[in-house]
């Protein structure tokens, strides 16, 4: 039996959900990003009902009939005369779905698709489409209208959740109906797919990661592909060329043509791995250094989002600032155990973000380079304080005028480690920086990113 995300993942890559039906052991298994998003996929989903309360739920009963007995508690909600039901299931012509709310109107049953992202995708217009062709199957069901449903990046909790606009509404009828020829062979392709005893021959693409990263992606691309001189390591290079130098047999740096167009940071990449020795534009990066002024205030945040806002001031998914850690170098002679430290978490039972603010323009030097890596984050996350905290509005932008971004060095072109590996972000730079220091190592950290520190505070959040 075919369900809705299996339908969903054979459009992606008919091998990635040849392999997921015979539960071949995923080489990419979730990651705690997607964890988190389907845990708040859960929570919008519940959200959602209210906006038709009083409806049947359908609970969720595993097994082939756990599948028969969901699909006859939705007939007898609608032989009951129910109006609005939760999860209703189906089987149709061996194809089992769950409609997130159904609700009847005059014109009849009208569906709703419920997402957790604040826009709306190609692969919900999927979705929504398969959910059409399988009800405008179903004996006796008169069928109105299709919504995806998605969260409102413009609303702004005050208050008790307004469902009505914490929501928006996306009619996709006309839509679906255009897309039922395209859905019924995608179907039988899918289903052909399902029942074959022979692994489908797919070639890697942009598929193996959009629009859903693939739990099976080491399996299918090539065992060097990681590797230092990989050609799919070139630094930004847009994927089809990747694909289009790998499939001409040009996998590795040493394959590539003298005469092919390169960027400077691909050059430096591709010199700093034939030598084995950094690339160093000396001017570069005295022209940065010069531009710093002490004290320097080395700043870093790490914030936690919801999908449902459950502070006022709040909106779905903004990122908020929770902690802080501050280092402060008062001269070019001081050593790194000699800096003043500063750090923050908020109380789990308050909006974090006046206590933040307030405590960050304490400890912060009233001058000096204030230095992010990627500092745009930091100096989007200031901007959004200032708007929560209209009274220390001023001072807070004024910082945003002191920041300077550790990463300019690095991307900009002043230095280049060939253990990079076409990547500048801290988690690549670092470990290439100072590969003996097992305080720098992040493979030894217990929360060794952004997503898990999130995470661990949200659980804590959770537990009071």
């Amino acid at each position: 039996m075919l369900s809705k995300s299996k339908f969903i993942l054979g459009q992606q890559c008919h091998k990635s959900l040849w392999l997921d039906i015979q539960k071949i052991k995923p080489t990419n298994p979730l990651d705690t990003s997607t964890e988190n998003r389907l845990r708040a996929g859960n929570e919008v989903g519940e959200e959602a009902k209210k906006l038709f309360p009083g409806g049947v739920d359908i609970p969720f009963i595993s097994g082939a009939k756990g599948y028969q007995k969901m699909c006859a508690l939705t007939r007898e909600a609608i032989e009951s005369g129910s109006t609005t039901i939760y999860e209703a299931s189906f089987i149709e012509n061996n194809v089992f779905i769950r409609i997130d709310i159904m609700n009847l109107s005059q014109e009849g049953w009208d569906i709703y698709e419920v997402k957790s992202s604040t826009r709306l995708h190609s692969y919900h217009k999927e979705d929504a489409g398969l959910q059409w062709h399988v009800l405008d199957t179903v004996s006796g069901l008169r069928l109105n209208k299709v919504f995806v449903v998605t969260l409102n990046k413009s609303y702004i909790k005050n208050g008790d959740i307004e469902p009505k606009k914490l929501f928006s509404f996306h009619d996709l009828s006309d839509f679906v109906l255009t897309r039922q020829a395209d859905v019924t062979d995608q179907l039988n392709k899918i289903k052909s797919v399902a029942k074959s005893n022979i692994e489908p021959k797919v070639n890697i693409g942009s598929h193996c990661s959009k629009p859903h990263g693939c739990k099976y992606f080491d399996r299918c691309w090539p065992k060097n592909s990681k590797e230092l001189n990989s050609i799919f390591r070139l630094y930004r290079l847009n994927t089809d060329k990747k694909l289009s130098l790998y499939n001409q047999g040009i996998d590795i740096f040493e394959k590539i043509e003298p005469d092919t167009k390169l960027s400077s940071t691909h050059l430096n990449q591709i010199k700093a791995y034939e030598i084995s020795e950094p690339v160093i534009n000396k001017i570069k990066i005295s022209s940065f250094i010069d531009d710093v002024d002490y004290p320097i205030s080395y700043f870093d945040f790490e914030t936690f989002t919801d999908a449902i806002p459950i502070y006022n001031g709040q909106k779905a998914h903004m990122q908020m600032p929770f902690q802080y850690s501050l280092h402060i170098q008062d001269s070019i002679d001081l050593k790194h155990d000699e800096l003043m430290h500063y750090e923050f978490i908020a109380d789990i039972n308050e909006d974090p973000r006046r206590a933040i603010a307030e405590s960050l323009l304490k400890n912060l030097p009233k001058s000096g380079t204030i230095m992010a890596y990627n500092q745009s984050f930091e100096m989007s996350r200031i901007k959004d304080l200032a708007d929560h905290c209209p009274d220390i509005a001023s001072d807070l932008l004024k910082l945003n005028d002191r920041f300077m971004d550790l990463i300019i060095p690095f991307r900009g072109g002043g230095y280049y480690h060939h253990e990079f590996g076409g990547g500048f972000s801290i988690k690549k730079v670092l470990p290439a920086l100072c590969p003996d220091d097992e305080k720098l190592d992040y493979k030894k950290l217990e929360i060794s990113n952004g997503g898990m520190a999130s995470g661990a505070y949200k659980e804590m959040r959770n537990q009071t």
